[in-house]
């Protein structure tokens, strides 16, 4: 009910089972109880198409898009039959295991247990790593034949390709942030993303149905990649430059084809910044009602303030009002602009009394704490600014992470701020905030913590994942499931400091753990608007 929602790997499925050379089938991580079960019967993970043990496949593709499902990549290899780390698993005998998505912008904290991780768009590469590996599939029984042959051959013929293995850690007085190098030539020091050129191109023809309820059960059009917006802390905003729109007459045939020929009743428009898509007005004013037709819908995702026009208001109003998500981020004009937003507290008040005029019942705010150069009084313009949204004239629900320093960002090389500081501004923001109007829900702070760990660490994280999965961790994204202590004891029994991934480097030229992964923005830039933020 989560992987299926995932849009990446509805379009991966697709494409490879209109391969004539190939074919995908779907395999999750099985809740706590399935497990148990599958391990008391002795039965090894299945596929769900024709259930075939997972292990007989010839690659493995693991879509990485959140540090806390990594202990699930080693259930799901060890209830397949699979050793844990990729050096036990001699190729042929077992399938390469491929890690795409967010992940992959720093792999290192899962280098032990991958073979191969694409770093980019996977929509031209996952045809190319077919067509590469065939001709090695060819040799298999080749005697003298080995997997690293085959991983270099394979990163050597596809751009965007990393095989740990063929990488050696770097030594130097910054060892362990220090980023891997090539073991022999040929093999790329800088593995470079992959960029879709052609949007109107990504799409699923024949989407999977699932006959059982999904967290996002409706039909999914992109319509923009990337996000010109620049917001100082957002990994998806940077490393997914450049920007690409789909064609709007590409946007509305999908879209009319997933109501028409597939039955969705919603279908949404998805991207980073939907509001910046240039057509969204008039995509809005001809599609809704087309939609309709059919007893559908249209949703978007959350808006960025700074985008909604009148205009795109009375398009909204055309939607159905399940509610609406609305992300300024930060409270105060000052912090808006040390992460790179632009609010306007006077205009996003007024889209809310908009909204409510149009039908809207449900207002969803989004904000983080702990960013840089956060104060007290950023605090409390934000409480104040949530007060006073109290007054749009519905439910109000707030949201309010913490903020975690991504690589590929401009905030790479920020510290994160520590549990005492998030809590003193957790429990500042609950006593500040008066109305009864408002639904408050906060991140907790060991959860964050544990996902900056993880998004900046080394490979000496593998120990401690493994560790962690051998106390039991599954599912650590989810509350019910999530034990701090355990990964606490993680921690100490691989040697590794939790606070040591927490704080920044030294400074701007020191090196980092990820340092080999190429996202399309220079080092430069980066730098450049990390100054900017602290007014250097």
């Amino acid at each position: 009910e989560v992987g299926m929602s995932h849009h990446g790997l509805a379009i991966l499925y697709d494409i490879v089972n209109r391969s004539p050379s190939a074919s995908a089938e779907r395999a999750f991580a099985p809740a706590r109880d399935m497990e148990d079960a599958l391990r008391l019967a002795g039965l090894p993970l299945p596929s769900l198409e024709t259930f075939t043990p997972a292990g007989d496949f010839d690659i493995w593709g693991f879509s990485l898009q959140v540090e806390l499902t990594y202990t699930n990549v080693l259930t799901m290899l060890d209830l397949a039959g699979l050793p844990l780390l990729a050096r036990d698993r001699p190729w042929p005998r077992y399938p390469l295991i491929l890690g795409g998505g967010v992940g992959t912008l720093n792999p290192e904290p899962l280098a032990d247990f991958f073979d191969l991780f694409l770093v980019g768009d996977g929509e031209e590469a996952i045809e190319e790593i077919i067509e590469a590996y065939r001709p090695w599939k060819a040799r298999r029984g080749e005697p003298g034949l080995t997997k690293n042959e085959v991983l270099a051959g394979l990163v050597r013929s596809v751009p965007g390709l990393y095989g740990p293995a063929l990488y050696r850690r770097a030594s130097g007085p910054s060892g362990t942030r220090r980023s891997p190098v090539p073991r022999e030539p040929g093999i790329p020091g800088r593995i470079e993303k992959r960029v879709a050129g052609d949007l109107d191109r990504s799409r699923v023809e024949r989407p999977l149905i699932p006959v059982t309820e999904i967290v996002h059960d409706r039909g999914v059009v992109e319509i923009m990649r990337g996000c010109k917006r620049g917001c100082r802390f957002c990994q998806a905003g940077w490393t997914g430059r450049p920007v690409r729109e789909k064609s709007p007459e590409a946007v509305k045939e999908q879209a009319l084809s997933l109501s028409r020929d597939w039955g969705y009743e919603e279908v949404s428009l998805l991207s980073l910044s939907s509001g910046d898509y240039r057509e969204i007005e008039d995509l809005l004013r001809t599609l809704s009602p087309a939609l309709a037709v059919r007893s559908g819908h249209l949703a978007l995702p959350s808006l960025n303030v700074a985008t909604v026009s009148e205009g795109m208001l009375e398009e909204l109003s055309r939607l159905k009002k399940t509610g609406i998500t609305l992300a300024p981020e930060a409270g105060s004009v000052r912090l808006q602009k040390v992460i790179g937003k632009d609010l306007d507290p006077d205009r996003l008040r007024e889209i809310g009394r908009q909204l409510h005029r149009r039908g809207w019942r449900l207002l969803k705010l989004y904000f983080m704490i702990g960013l840089p150069t956060e104060s007290e009084e950023d605090i409390r313009e934000l409480a104040r600014l949530i007060n006073r949204m109290a007054g749009w004239g519905g439910k109000l629900n707030v949201t309010i992470s913490n903020f975690v320093p991504r690589p590929g960002t401009p905030f790479q090389w920020e510290a994160m701020a520590g549990p005492d500081a998030i809590n003193t501004r957790k429990n500042l923001i609950r006593d500040l905030v008066s109305s009864r109007k408002v639904k408050l829900k906060f991140r907790p702070v060991e959860v964050s913590r544990l996902e900056g760990a993880i998004a900046r660490g080394d490979r000496r994280l593998g120990g401690v994942i493994r560790r962690a999965w051998e106390a039991g961790c599954r599912f650590d994204g989810w509350s019910e499931s999530f034990r701090f202590d355990k990964w606490e004891r993680a921690f100490a029994d691989a040697g590794v400091a939790i606070d040591d991934y927490l704080k920044p480097p030294a400074g701007f030229s020191d090196p980092l753990s990820w340092d080999h992964i190429g996202t399309g923005v220079d080092r430069e830039v980066l730098v450049r608007e990390a100054r900017r933020a602290r007014g250097n």
